[in-house]
């Protein structure tokens, strides 16, 4: 009761533009699964730039796109000027600890279109998030979380992209061609630059494709999804 109570003073505060003198302003709407599990498609944040993003906060940046122009960007924040990152077999380590171990992350699964017929696919009918494609006339790849699949009656295995198309300019490495999206580093973060990830990891426009976010771009950290 206590929490509703706070969203609903918050949502009042926030129409009239009270909040937005302590930093915060209107809600930003999530118009992509790239947040998914964490940060849930088509909810709604608010967030403050008095808060200064820690480690492993979502945070928001504002990137340009020219079809579209400005947008507004929510990630998780992993890494900060001068931390060292790496990436092996998908996983991130930051200052050689795994900051993946703590949370639950979606990744790509490849099975056979018989278990996703009778395992996967009614689980999700009213998922508007999920997401599935076959691969031939017997495989199919879905995206799902890791809770759901360390409970799962059958054995699911990773679809982990190899390749190093897209790989940002900022990542790729002039002595290490092998560098790929889910296989790099250790690199590190220059001053005044940040490194962010979506949770939803094999299908997420992050800092491994789009490069380093400048300082001057990051708007505020999250306060309240609703």
């Amino acid at each position: 009761m206590k929490k509703k109570f706070t969203y609903i003073l918050i949502f009042f505060l926030i129409i009239f533009g009270v909040l937005r003198i302590s930093g915060m302003r209107s809600y930003y709407n999530i118009a992509s699964t790239g947040t998914e599990p964490n940060l849930k498609l088509n909810s709604h944040f608010v967030g403050s730039n008095l808060i200064t993003p820690k480690r492993l906060d979502f945070a928001y940046y504002s990137s340009f796109n020219e079809d579209i122009g400005e947008m507004i960007i929510i990630q998780r924040l992993i890494a900060l000027p001068n931390d060292v990152v790496k990436c092996i077999d998908g996983i991130f380590f930051v200052n050689d600890i795994n900051v993946d171990d703590s949370l639950n992350l979606r990744y790509s699964y490849k099975l056979s279109i018989e278990d996703f017929n009778r395992h996967i696919k009614n689980d999700f009918v009213n998922d508007e998030s999920f997401f599935a494609y076959p691969i031939n006339s017997d495989s199919i790849v879905t995206f799902l979380d890791e809770d759901y699949v360390e409970k799962s009656p059958i054995n699911l295995k990773r679809q982990m992209s190899n390749g190093s198309s897209g790989l940002s300019k900022d990542i790729k490495s002039k002595t290490n061609l092998s560098w790929t999206i889910n296989n790099f580093g250790p690199i590190t973060i220059p001053e005044g630059k940040y490194f962010f990830v979506g949770d939803n990891r094999d299908n997420s426009l992050d800092s491994r494709y789009n490069g380093f976010i400048d300082e001057k771009d990051i708007k505020g950290a999250l306060l309240l999804q609703f």
